[in-house]
């Protein structure tokens, strides 16, 4: 029988998106949908083909489909705004000014090649007002199932192919016991680093799943999920996400309860319950019992 973990607030809800102007979504949320189909166009016709693999210096996976959609998206946006800034993960950084957009063509290029239909494309809008650039738009889109989260902070929505839109909210969800927590790995798997923080929360959890990459935050900003886990991203994994997690209702921190953009892991939950995560994962890691 599992014990119940006592709730004890330790930290302050914070934002990491900034504030997008009505002028800004105007201009902006159209364009992020013209970058989702433009990606779409691209990986879907590759998708379940047996496309040639090849190994990037990091030693991680990189497709046609990758390349190809990042690069199509790299000239909509140089057609469209050429004065802004692009960081992509197949072709590195463009510098700009005022606006960046962030690109992750294939978020889960591991589930891609192994048929796995939770792979996803990321990207964000971000601005720079002065002290460094930070996201006010994010896209969460997969192109096997025909669905893209976007979102700010003041709103995400669910569009689907058949012209479907709805607004997507997390789950009130104020105990462990009762939430289901998504991780991309296993955290045992040497692609994941973990150990026992994670080991002691999936123990208090109702359900445990390995259903992550960009999916876990999906599924966790429509309601399906509590608690997504990601011990360590890169920056085009997490810009994307803190938009569209926070504009659904959800909280997003680094491992630390830092500042998820700076430190690049990831925590997002539905909310009530993340100072327990959050207590629970760091004071295993130091080998004290939660209290």
């Amino acid at each position: 029988m599992k014990k119940p973990f006592v709730s004890t607030p330790v930290s302050p809800a914070r934002r990491y998106s900034a504030p997008i102007s009505p002028a800004e979504r105007r201009e902006f949320i159209p364009f992020m949908h013209v970058l989702i189909g433009t990606a779409f166009d691209v990986i879907k016709p590759l998708f379940l083909r047996g496309v040639t693999v090849s190994a990037k210096a990091d030693a991680t996976p990189v497709t046609a489909a990758d390349r190809g959609a990042e690069a199509a998206m790299r000239r909509e946006i140089g057609r469209r705004y050429p004065q802004h800034g692009i960081v992509g993960e197949e072709y590195g950084e463009k510098e700009g000014r005022r606006y960046r957009w962030i690109l992750d063509p294939i978020d889960g290029t591991r589930a891609f090649i192994t048929h796995c239909f939770l792979f996803g494309t990321l990207i964000a809008l971000e601005r720079d007002d002065g002290a460094g650039f930070a996201p006010i738009l994010g896209a969460i889109a997969h192109p096997a199932a025909g669905v893209a989260l976007i979102g700010h902070r003041d709103g995400t929505r669910l569009y689907s192919a058949d012209a479907g839109e709805r607004a997507a909210r997390v789950r009130r969800c104020a105990r462990i016991e009762d939430a289901t927590v998504l991780a991309t790995t296993h955290w045992e798997t040497g692609e994941q680093r973990g150990g026992e923080g994670i080991a002691a929360l999936v123990r208090q959890a109702r359900l445990y799943r390995t259903w992550g990459d960009c999916f876990g935050y999906f599924a966790l900003a429509t309601g399906g999920a509590d608690v997504m886990l990601d011990p360590s991203l890169a920056y085009w994994d997490v810009a994307a996400i803190v938009p569209v997690v926070e504009g659904a209702g959800g909280r997003v921190s680094s491992w630390s309860g830092g500042d998820p953009l700076a430190e690049l892991t990831l925590i997002a939950t539905a909310g009530p319950l993340h100072d327990d995560v959050l207590r629970l994962v760091r004071s295993a890691d130091r080998g004290a019992p939660p209290t």
